[in-house]
């Protein structure tokens, strides 16, 4: 069996836990000290060798997919983590996945699923992947249907048809209903959430793909068949900027004839919202669900999060609090959909919070924020033994280094010159500038940026 793992959503619901940067898929939202990611990975085997295994996901996440990936499968090769080049929704890189896949491959059941839910069952969700690996042995592409709890308007549906050995023929895709119709579906029992976890032959899949999304196909299958390296990052950008933004439900799976719909119960949630959150997790006396330095008194029915600082409340019902170190969230619980519309506002207005943590993950290291104004920002960068950063300059901002720990190695203009633990140095704007750790010990800078503006649009790179 292969498996594909896409990894590539931004979970802007879950904000501020969740950013552009590092989405929910990273985070520890589950019962486990593990990630999203890591969850899924793990629940995953016996099913597959690793080798079988492919983590779609974006460029921009590269360093967290390959730390996170090696902490579950430490033989993962690199070569099986797809590293998309620009977001175009889930049919592109399934189907980018798919033909990379070689001849003898194509009969084999494959399974598509996301890395970024929660599934607490998990004797229930293995029985689930063999019954649809007979159903796949039929020609069929099978859809995992949840069956509902509760009238939810957050998910879409799935209307079961004809009845098979194992499931139903899938009779149609059903958009995210109002609460009537919700309720109407619930009672009617003919219809199961949409889990976007599915399973087919990749011969089979190719196959829709070529019927109902042709041009898409033929994009990738031109490229195969002439011998290009799929594995190229030049050669899938390429591919990329070609294909349309489409999801594999509307691209294939609302069109196919043989498709089937699989109802499952194993305590699943996509985790869509902080209420969906809310409602999978365990709940203390008063309804309440705390998490981290968290003292509440006459509060009930709330989420309450926080990652640092204590976080106190009296005499709340039916409240989202998150708490992070930059911001600070509160809402109604039962409007936190709405977040994504916040996530939006901070994206217009170019924000540093919308896209990452006051750390971040880079290739040469990290970068910790430790003060962030609209001219000022203060960071701490950590450099790793024998690495170094872009040759850059900027026209917007000064910036001022000081070493801390270790030694640094830099250029200003054309001059190169070495620093150590307390000494400093000035970039002025307009300068030519690159720093790097030499040694094979840890470097630790302060970094002090200066400037009308401080963005990432003011950092011009020339290798």
């Amino acid at each position: 069996m292969n498996i594909f793992i896409l990894a590539g959503g931004s979970g802007s619901r879950l904000w501020p836990f969740s950013r552009h940067m590092t989405p929910k898929q990273f985070l520890n939202l589950g019962s486990t000290h593990e990630s999203l990611l890591q969850e899924t990975c793990r629940r995953l085997k016996g099913f597959a060798d690793e080798k079988q295994i492919r983590v779609i996901g974006s460029n921009s996440h590269e360093y967290e997919l390959k730390q996170q990936l090696k902490q579950i499968y430490p033989e993962f090769k690199e070569t099986n983590l797809l590293l998309e080049p620009i977001g175009r929704n889930t049919a592109p890189a399934i189907l980018w996945g798919l033909n990379l896949l070689s001849e003898q491959e194509l009969e084999a059941p494959v399974l598509i699923l996301p890395a970024d839910h929660l599934i607490a069952d998990l004797k229930a969700f293995q029985n689930a992947i063999k019954d649809a690996e007979s159903l796949c042995k039929k020609g069929f592409i099978v859809t995992f249907g949840i069956r509902p709890e509760h009238p939810e308007t957050g998910y879409g549906y799935l209307k079961s048809g004809k009845p098979l050995n194992e499931g139903y023929q899938l009779e149609h895709f059903v958009e995210k209903p109002d609460e009537k119709k919700a309720r109407e579906y619930l009672e009617s029992g003919d219809y199961t959430w949409n889990s976007g976890i599915f399973m087919s032959t990749s011969k089979v899949l190719l196959d829709a793909f070529r019927q109902h999304a042709p041009e898409m196909s033929k994009v990738f299958e031109d490229s195969r068949l002439s011998g290009a390296d799929l594995l190229n990052p030049v050669t899938v950008k390429a591919l990329y900027q070609k294909v349309q933004d489409q999801s594999i439900d509307y691209a294939v799976m609302e069109h196919v004839q043989n498709a089937a719909v699989l109802p499952v119960s194993m305590q699943w949630s996509d985790l869509g919202s902080w209420e969906s959150l809310y409602d999978i997790s365990k709940k203390d006396a008063s309804g309440n669900v705390l998490r981290g330095n968290v003292i509440s008194q006459n509060t009930r029915n709330s989420l309450i999060f926080s990652t640092k600082k204590l976080v106190t409340s009296i005499g709340l019902e039916n409240m989202l609090i998150v708490e992070t170190e930059d911001a600070l969230l509160v809402c109604d619980l039962k409007k936190s959909q709405d977040v994504k519309k916040l996530v939006e506002t901070l994206k217009e207005e170019d924000r540093h919070e919308y896209r990452f943590h006051t750390r971040v993950l880079r290739p040469w290291g990290s970068a910790t924020t430790i003060r962030a104004e609209k001219a000022l920002q203060i960071r701490m960068l950590e450099i790793s033994p024998g690495s170094k950063l872009s040759k850059q300059i900027h026209q917007h901002r000064s910036e001022h280094w000081v070493v801390i720990e270790g030694k640094v190695e830099v250029l200003i203009g054309s001059k190169n010159k070495t620093f150590l633990a307390g000494e400093s140095t000035f970039i002025p704007k307009g300068t030519i500038h690159q720093l790097g750790n030499p040694t094979g010990d840890s470097l630790q800078l302060l970094e002090v940026q200066m400037g009308e503006y401080l963005g990432d649009k003011d950092i011009e790179r020339f290798e």
